[in-house]
């Protein structure tokens, strides 16, 4: 059990020790290292004069988005595009477009809004402060990569990167899945890098663009490390667990991989054959074979690991290693029910043996020779020699006998025969 306790204090470390102990740090990794800023903080901006509207007009634009507050769609839109034909204030006309875009967008018909968003920029320009210019590029790259026309959300992107004086998020995030999309996975990495940094709450699709990027450049130590910070964030996530498992697995980690899994069974996230499996196949390659087996063996209670041969003689196997004698006995008797033929009853029969349980060795023996067997010599074999150490002389012969008809065992059988014989002779049976 030394080495389990180890395996556990190493999941502990694996994580932090609490959740809290990293929270929200930046995951480090060979491509995020050379990361730098996608915009120029330091550039001048020039705002236009502070523009207001006429009475007139205020009116009219407070009137149709009445309707709009009211979800009165028809009427207000019908509002807002006699205002808008109505004046030639680009001003005016930015700001009336941007109206009945969000007006058309709200109702999920963003084929109606997005000329309008258009019309919003194309007079905007010159027109609208700089950061409502900038939120309305964002808010059309998006529109435009939601109805899949990428090229043109690109375009609009790279005017709000190049314009930008601003972080967002959201803007790091639409250009990292633009480009990871595009094939470009290791142009990728820095926006989706710079959209966990500067998110004020850690999301777990930003990670997740920037953890498939990694991947897909095969760099499965950048993946590892993006991985863990993510479950340390979103514990609950359970795929997360045994990604990062896999991950270390395939880094030939295994020692940190069966942390991962044992930590993710001992917060009670197993919910699948294959998850008890792992775990299972994990201890047994660390040689922690009693873990292995006890592991499968409850998977198997719980009725999530289906009682096949395969799955009940592991738990058999590793029990026999561990030296788990009474537990091995058992288990093989459960495989050798579920198995074709009778060979591990004969197993069983074996470890009854070495117990000097003959009775329940030759019990075990008759089931696996009902059973068939591939070596019926050696069946017989035992069973004469059983009996023979129970002092059943005669039935032992009989089981001797029998195995003589075996080229294996016919000298090792008649070597029984002449001891049983004289055992019967000196009256000891």
């Amino acid at each position: 059990m030394k080495n389990n306790s180890i395996i556990k204090l190493l999941a502990m470390t694996l994580l932090g020790v609490s959740y809290s102990a990293s929270l929200f740090a930046l995951p480090q990794t060979e491509l995020t290292k050379s990361c730098k800023p996608l915009i120029n903080k330091n550039q001048k901006i020039e705002n236009p004069p502070i523009r207001g509207m006429s009475e007139k007009v205020h009116k009219r634009l407070t009137r149709a988005l009445e309707y709009l507050a009211n979800e009165q769609y028809k009427e207000g839109i019908e509002a807002l595009k006699k205002l808008q034909e109505g004046s030639s204030d680009d001003y005016v006309k930015s700001a009336v477009s941007m109206n009945i875009a969000s007006a058309y967008a709200q109702q999920g018909d963003y084929d109606s809004a997005l000329p309008y968003f258009k019309d919003a920029l194309k007079y905007g320009e010159g027109q609208l402060d700089h950061e409502r210019l900038q939120q309305l590029r964002l808010n059309v790259a998006s529109l435009m990569y939601g109805i899949g026309n990428k090229d043109e959300s690109k375009k609009l992107l790279d005017a709000w990167l190049k314009k930008s004086v601003k972080d967002d998020p959201n803007a790091y995030i639409l250009y990292a899945v633009l480009k990871y999309e595009s094939g470009k996975y290791k142009e990728a990495i820095c926006p989706a890098y710079l959209a966990v940094k500067h998110e004020s709450k850690p999301k777990k699709n930003y990670y997740s663009v920037l953890l498939v990027s990694h991947y897909e450049l095969k760099d499965l130590v950048g993946s590892a490390a993006v991985l863990k910070e993510m479950l340390t964030l979103f514990p609950e996530e359970k795929s997360y667990w045994r990604q990062l498992s896999s991950l270390y697995l395939q880094l030939d980690r295994v020692k940190e991989s069966l942390a991962i899994m044992e930590m993710f069974y001992l917060n009670g996230g197993f919910e699948s054959e294959s998850d008890y499996k792992t775990l299972s196949s994990l201890f047994a390659y660390e040689e922690i074979p009693y873990r292995s087996a006890e592991v499968l063996e409850e998977g198997l209670q719980k009725g999530i690991v289906k009682p096949e041969e395969s799955n009940l003689r592991n738990v058999a196997s590793n029990y026999l290693v561990s030296k788990e004698t009474d537990k091995a006995i058992a288990a093989y008797g459960r495989t050798a029910e579920v198995a074709k033929d009778g060979e591990h009853y004969l197993t069983q029969a074996d470890l009854y043996a070495e117990k000097e349980e003959w009775r329940n060795a030759i019990k075990a023996l008759n089931k696996a020779l009902d059973k068939g067997v591939d070596d019926e010599g050696r069946v017989l074999f035992t069973k004469g020699s059983a009996q023979a150490s129970l002092g059943q002389c005669k039935s032992s012969l009989v089981s001797l006998e029998g195995a003589t008809k075996y080229k294996k065992w016919r000298q090792r059988a008649n070597a029984w025969i002449s001891y049983v014989k004289d055992k019967q002779k000196h009256d000891k049976c």
